[in-house]
């Protein structure tokens, strides 16, 4: 998947039902809670750098490889 450079924003990650299925078994905590859908428009790059604070890196970086592969 093209992420552009981690411009792609969270409501297009979402609306790909194999992108959801990773962000959904990846951060099973936060992914469903209305927060998200309100903040469709943030880009993945703002995103990554607002759960830096609450996700390991290492999860962070894992979800990434997942999802530019598919």
């Amino acid at each position: 998947m093209d992420l552009r450079n981690h411009q792609i924003t969270i409501r297009e990650l979402l609306a790909d039902p194999r992108a959801k299925e990773v962000l959904e078994r990846r951060f099973p905590q936060v992914i469903n809670r209305p927060i998200v859908a309100k903040s469709g428009g943030m880009t993945l790059e703002r995103a990554m750098k607002l759960g830096a604070a609450y996700v390991p890196k290492k999860v962070i970086q894992e979800a990434l490889t997942e999802l530019k592969a598919l």
